[in-house]
């Protein structure tokens, strides 16, 4: 599958109602799926083959990539876009929307202010172990935030479900970070001329939690926390539960090749290598969503 970055191509490659391109190629896409993937920097990055690009890599079909890096749930879900997907979802007949998004919402900034008791007076305060911070984080009611923009994307895909039984949402988690502190390196192989202005990116955890937690392990502790105990079991988990016949996620917290250094391109990003490791575990998921005409088309 080749993906397409702009609604204005996707509108030429699928053609008009009516032409005999538009017929063969429902002919074709009886037993091959129409994908969207939506999300943040993990489908939309530019450095390399991403999440998204990884997975059409290894389905034979017709897709289409949005979103940008470092979008947040928040955004990518908001009301006036969640408008604007549902007639784009309703115009062409997509099997299955893919989605990334809601782990930036619990990042950099936003950790500034569940923490600024610390960050805005670094050493004003004596650090805490993980579990203290994360039950701050609790406190703060990030994770009912993000919750509450996942139930309005629900929301419009029972409204595209009602019309097409068959369509289905994907969501994924995080793998547990490992290169805390350590942030990415641009170059011009993967960023081009704009790596001689900006050598490198992030870290976007490590930045505000350094003054909150007392050593990297904690991070890592933290991060863990963060990304299961709440992304995965306060989102994503209470998302299929309410949904079960309409979404489903790839869990990635129990990959073993990122429990190693090679797997990360920075805090927060697997290397392209990394993404193919776990590309089928999300393509598994797209499997189990197709109807079974289309199922053979996904490796």
């Amino acid at each position: 599958m080749e993906l397409i970055n702009h609604w204005q191509d996707w509108r030429e490659v699928y053609g008009k109602h009516g032409t005999r391109h538009r017929r063969n190629l429902d002919e074709q896409l009886k037993k091959r799926p129409m994908m969207l993937y939506w999300g943040d920097s993990w489908f939309s990055t530019p450095l390399y083959l991403n999440l998204a690009r990884q997975s059409a890599k290894r389905i034979d079909g017709l897709g289409v990539v949005v979103g940008k890096p470092g979008a947040m749930a928040s955004e990518l879900f908001a009301k006036r876009e969640l408008k604007r997907m549902e007639k784009r979802l309703k115009a062409s007949p997509f099997d299955v929307l893919v989605v990334s998004a809601g782990g930036n919402d619990s990042l950099s900034d936003r950790l500034d202010r569940v923490y600024k008791d610390w960050t805005k007076n670094p050493g004003s305060k004596p650090k805490i172990s993980a579990d203290e911070a994360f039950d701050l984080l609790m406190e703060a009611d990030i994770f009912a935030g993000i919750l509450s923009r996942y139930r309005a994307l629900m929301e419009m895909a029972a409204r595209i479900q009602a019309e097409r039984p068959a369509f289905r949402v994907i969501g994924h988690g995080y793998a547990p970070l490992k290169r805390i502190g350590l942030p990415g390196d641009l170059t011009t192989l993967n960023i081009g001329i704009l790596a001689w202005l900006k050598d490198d990116v992030g870290p976007w955890l490590w930045r505000p939690m350094q003054h909150v937690l007392t050593s990297h392990d904690d991070a890592r502790d933290f991060a863990f926390r963060l990304l299961v105990d709440g992304f995965r079991e306060q989102v994503l988990k209470a998302i299929a539960s309410d949904h079960p016949g309409l979404f489903s996620f790839a869990d990635f917290s129990a990959v073993p090749e990122a429990q190693t250094d090679a797997f990360w391109f920075d805090e927060i990003h697997p290397t392209e290598d990394g993404f193919a490791r776990i590309a089928p575990l999300l393509n598994q998921r797209v499997r189990d969503a197709l109807p079974a005409a289309k199922q053979a088309a996904v490796t």
